[in-house]
């Protein structure tokens, strides 16, 4: 596993197939690629029912909007979360999907580097407290992801609130 401050080295690592640790604004995540084989490397390291969905980060609302078209009928509400630390549920035609656009500078300095959205999801063990130290997170993920990004977190004291679209509400 490879720990690195490099913005550069830990997108080629996403880049290249790889799972990584990253900080958030309040937590440690996991996360890669959006592909099913990416999918299953987190569901399997995390020992996580593949029931359970992901977080989509994206680098900015431009990018969400030619991911997801069809949540430009949302534009004005997702616009107004931009700067907040809160996942969005997006109602799509197959479903809800969790959306967040970061507001942590590195993070999305990172995303941009890697430019496609980025599944994510806590940095633990399914149903177990999530890793608060680099230290932690080697010993838990040591042979089941690639690197850690290591950089402070953000400053949030908390996970991100969820903000319900189809709702029009906080559901946490």
């Amino acid at each position: 596993m490879k720990v690195t401050q490099s913005l550069i080295t830990a997108s080629g690592i996403i880049k290249n197939g790889g799972v990584i640790a990253y900080p958030t604004e309040g937590i440690w995540g996991i996360g890669g690629l959006n592909t099913s084989e990416i999918q299953q490397k987190i569901y399997s390291a995390k020992k996580r029912d593949d029931s359970k969905k992901f977080i989509l980060l994206f680098k900015s609302s431009d990018q969400l909007f030619e991911h997801f078209p069809e949540a430009e009928k949302y534009k004005e509400t997702i616009n107004s979360f931009k700067n907040s630390f809160t996942t969005i549920l997006l109602p799509l035609e197959k479903g809800k999907t969790a959306i967040r656009i970061p507001n942590y500078k590195r993070l999305v300095e990172f995303l941009d580097l890697i430019d496609k959205p980025l599944i994510s999801t806590s940095a633990n063990i399914s149903g177990n407290e999530v890793c608060k130290t680099i230290e932690e997170i080697e010993n838990i993920f040591k042979d089941k992801i690639e690197g850690i990004l290591d950089m402070p977190l953000g400053g949030e004291k908390n996970p991100s609130r969820i903000y319900d679209l189809e709702l029009d509400e906080y559901i946490r």
